[in-house]
């Protein structure tokens, strides 16, 4: 769900689910947006890209639910290549 509401529009790729036997990876078009990091989202922080998607989901909580139910989750924002990617 985080993928479709906060991916980056503007960017004309797909979003890529990976299923492998030991981890899924998710990757999403659109680094982070403006002054956020992987040390911020996994804090609580959170800021809109799409705030008429988001406005029907409730922002800021996806993380932090995933994080509570499985707190491996490793988040990479890939600036240069313009993708951020989730491994469960």
């Amino acid at each position: 769900m985080n993928a479709l509401i906060h991916r980056d529009y503007l960017i004309d790729a797909a979003i890529r689910i990976f299923i492998y036997d030991n981890q899924v990876e998710i990757i999403s078009p659109g680094h982070l947006p403006n002054n956020l990091t992987v040390a911020k989202i996994r804090s609580g922080n959170a800021n809109s890209r799409n705030p008429i998607l988001v406005s029907y989901h409730g922002l800021g909580s996806g993380i932090r639910r995933a994080l509570g139910v499985y707190p491996d989750i490793d988040f990479e924002d890939d600036r240069d290549g313009n993708l951020f990617k989730v491994t469960v």
